[in-house]
């Protein structure tokens, strides 16, 4: 795992400085984010992949090479990360009335988001058979994944958001 190294300590880095720009683009609408079910309930899933990710930088960052103990939390990781995201989803499809976001786009960053935790899930089973190549190739794709997702889900926020007449 030692040359993953530089990798997961970008993509902690990029996570948690991505998060700190989220809080603060989504500050300057607080109205409008807590006004409206779908936006803040893709603004929770969009810090919940933010949170996975630096969650297995720090994870494959630690010291510890136990591979069994790493597979562990990288399944506890994905739970967590599933209900995290569980209950904002279904609030921010249930926003009918109110929604501010397609439908469409809820469907696909909250399916994407929930692929990438299923595949954090899969790295880890993978791990507890002694897969570890195959196990780092899919956390690189997971780790993409959500980063990829997570932007799109934020530039999506800050743009619904900044485009809200000021009251």
């Amino acid at each position: 795992m030692a040359g993953w190294h530089d990798f997961y300590v970008t993509a902690g880095a990029a996570s948690a400085t991505l998060v700190g720009l989220l809080f603060v683009g989504l500050s300057l609408h607080i109205r409008v984010v807590v006004a409206h079910p779908d936006v803040r309930s893709l603004a929770r899933v969009t810090l919940v992949d933010f949170f996975s990710v630096l969650m297995i930088a720090l994870l494959l960052l630690a010291p510890e090479s136990n591979t069994r103990v790493t597979a562990a939390w990288l399944l506890a990781i994905a739970v967590i990360s599933l209900g995290l995201s569980l209950r904002p989803g279904i609030e921010g499809f249930r926003s009918r009335r109110e929604r501010k976001l397609g439908l469409r786009i809820l469907v696909a960053r909250f399916g994407l988001s929930a692929v990438g935790y299923f595949g954090i899930a899969v790295a880890g089973l993978f791990l507890t058979r002694g897969q570890e190549a195959l196990s780092l190739s899919l956390l690189l794709a997971v780790v993409i994944l959500l980063l990829v997702v997570a932007v799109r889900n934020t530039w999506d926020l800050l743009v619904t958001v900044a485009d809200q007449p000021r009251g």
